[in-house]
């Protein structure tokens, strides 16, 4: 039989009551009417079908009923307070910043102007962003979505959706290259050309120097000091560098929009990361 019981707030009221002993205190403690609180007894009585106070010139007499029920409604109450601390809990969650780590922005589809679309339409979600030469570990909370490049996700506790790709090639300064004869197709030691690259890409080739973050490769390259290997995102982008050739075969690398599961579990992270994604896919179409 379904029951009649819908109002859980009367339960409050049946505590109040149990607690100080009369309407007239419950109502103090409650703040509000004590007529309020007298009529909610009445109806919690109707609605059950028994008697839970005698009233007395010395206020409230709980019956045997209402001290059987007495458990039944502290459990109620110990799980509104949980209800109501998790909801606490759940909007200070929704209030961080998300943190968004990336090698650099425009190499991965202008992730920029991507955020700052979504904040004009959700003015009450903020971001931070982390752009490191190092992969930060989602894992261990160091960000909560990241934008790859690589073959594959290695980690697949990882939430992944592939955006798209971006292909490498070399590029030069104009000065650079009008003062030199610029290979015309990739090779091993791309002839004698001093090649700048960054220290975690692995090479046999000779006259390498090793820069250790992108902005120390691209100042190398822009003031003359050799080649260097970039994604076309970045390169094509700099008015002040040309190509030695176009993307050798295999040079292509997907991109990668990353959450850790628990980063995800967050409405807010799930809301962006839907939004970003059709979003970085057509900024690299576009840059490729």
């Amino acid at each position: 039989m379904q029951s009649r019981f819908r109002d859980w707030g009367d339960v409050r009221v049946f505590l109040a009551v149990m607690r100080e002993g009369s309407t007239l205190a419950a109502s103090r403690h409650l703040e509000i009417n004590q007529t309020t609180v007298a009529r909610r007894i009445d109806v919690l009585e109707h609605t059950l079908g028994v008697t839970l106070f005698d009233r007395t010139t010395r206020g409230a007499e709980p019956t045997e009923r209402a001290t059987a029920l007495l458990p039944y409604a502290e459990s109620l109450e110990q799980a509104a307070l949980a209800f109501a601390a998790e909801a606490e809990t759940e909007r200070g969650r929704a209030s961080e910043p998300i943190r968004i780590t990336a090698f650099e922005n425009e190499t991965f589809g202008n992730i920029g102007a991507v955020v700052a679309e979504y904040v004009e339409k959700h003015p009450g979600v903020s971001f931070e962003f982390v752009f490191s030469e190092r992969n930060l570990d989602l894992m261990k909370g160091e960000a909560d979505v990241a934008l790859r490049m690589t073959p594959v996700i290695s980690d697949n506790r990882l939430i992944a959706q592939k955006v798209g790709q971006t292909h490498w090639t070399y590029y030069a300064s104009r000065t650079y290259a009008a003062n030199h004869t610029l290979p015309t197709e990739f090779c091993e030691d791309m002839e004698d050309h001093r090649v700048h690259l960054l220290t975690h890409i692995q090479s046999k080739r000779r006259n390498i120097v090793r820069c250790a973050t992108a902005n120390d490769l691209m100042m190398a390259i822009q003031t003359g000091q050799g080649i260097g290997a970039f994604p076309v995102t970045t390169g094509d982008a700099n008015p002040n560098l040309v190509r030695c050739f176009d993307p050798p075969p295999g040079s292509e690398l997907p991109v990668w929009l990353i959450a850790s599961p628990s980063a995800h579990k967050r409405p807010e992270i799930r809301r962006f990361t839907a939004f970003a994604v059709p979003r970085i896919a057509r900024n690299l179409k576009k840059l490729s």
